[in-house]
């Protein structure tokens, strides 16, 4: 090879290995400022536990994961049908699911729902990433074992997105829970991370993946990408999938649980597997099925109202016509369970206990 060539050989090879490097260090930089923790919002529409509190008395629990404490509670404690161990969402807390929650108790499970490293009243200052939810939610049922917090009751699993995704993938070392329900989860760390840059960054966004993976596998290692639904299908444990035909966070086709599981019929054949495809227009989508009807139209007309007082007021949420507004609010009547979810997973969860 001619001189010149190899020089120009080198420029590129010298640039690959740069630009590499650089697309790591970007996308570390960047997953690190998405899971880090956030902060609470100035205004909300949630409900809080102060809204509960009297109808429903819970006991404060915290057990370690990675040198971290994880806090919860359990709620229902005189409830016998069995245990749900709950995980909420990304982003979130156990506190945004009390309607599902206390509409759960009210069917006679006790629920222990617990806030993942990085939210609500646990530590941290990031929720670690994607793989992080099924290391909690094995640590959460050991620790239910322990502290015989089912009081020997079947042991159940409920989760939503990130939460849904921990619950199925966990399965597979929790062989002997009775059930699980999944909602809105993704079948991989790795499917949801890919849509994410892509969505984000067009068809740029693809070509992060390598990098994507490899920050996955430095901070998770052999745990980084397992799937959802092989979990699912190899534990035998009976499952419910919930999804909205309309979700645009976890996308139904190519990313969700309920896609992959589709797609491996013939892998699942043996499965105690059961679908709820949400098809509602309007009620569709990543959690506005978890709604009634009404409460969902009185919770977009509030949310609408609030968001026009907002803008009116330069996003100042300390501004007395926000405040005001607030005060008319009935969070409860916002933020009302819808009957048929309840009645899905209740049904669901009662078919299969051991």
């Amino acid at each position: 090879m001619a001189k010149p060539t190899k020089r120009i050989a080198l420029i590129i090879i010298v640039a690959a290995i740069g630009l590499s490097l650089a697309a790591f260090a970007l996308d570390r930089a960047a997953l690190s400022a998405t899971y880090e923790r956030k902060p609470n919002p100035e205004v909300s529409l949630l409900p809080t536990y102060e809204l509960y509190q009297s109808k429903y008395p819970r006991t404060d629990v915290a057990f370690e994961l990675d040198g971290y404490t994880l806090r919860g509670h359990v709620y229902g404690a005189k409830n016998d049908r069995g245990l749900i161990v709950f995980r909420h969402g990304m982003f979130s807390k156990h506190q945004d699911y009390l309607p599902l929650i206390t509409a759960l108790i009210d069917k006679g499970w006790r629920v222990f729902a617990y806030d993942a490293i990085g939210c609500g009243e646990s530590d941290g200052e990031s929720t670690l990433g994607m793989s992080q939810s099924p290391r909690d939610v094995v640590a959460a049922i050991d620790f239910a074992r322990e502290n015989e917090l089912a009081d020997e009751m079947p042991l159940t699993l409920v989760g939503h997105s990130w939460g849904g995704y921990g619950v199925s993938a966990a399965l597979e070392e929790l062989p002997d829970v009775s059930a699980c329900v999944t909602m809105s989860g993704f079948d991989t760390p790795m499917k949801i991370l890919d849509y994410s840059a892509t969505n984000a960054y067009g068809p740029i966004g693809k070509l992060q993946w390598p990098f994507l993976w490899l920050n996955t596998f430095i901070d998770f290692g052999q745990s980084a990408d397992i799937s959802a639904s092989n979990a699912i299908i190899s534990s035998g444990v009976p499952t419910l999938v919930i999804h909205g035909s309309d979700d645009t966070t976890v996308p139904f086709h190519g990313v969700s649980i309920f896609d992959a599981l589709q797609n491996r019929q013939g892998d699942s054949s043996d499965a105690d597997i059961s679908f709820i495809v949400k098809e509602e227009p309007g009620r569709a989508g990543h959690n506005d099925y978890f709604y009634a009807p009404k409460s969902q139209a009185y919770l977009n007309e509030c949310a609408d109202a609030l968001q026009t007082l907002l803008d009116e007021n330069g996003d100042d949420a300390t501004a007395p016509e926000v405040q005001d507004y607030l005060k008319t609010v009935d969070l409860l009547a916002a933020n009302t369970a819808d009957p048929a979810l309840v009645d899905e997973i209740d049904s669901f969860l009662s078919a299969h206990l051991n």
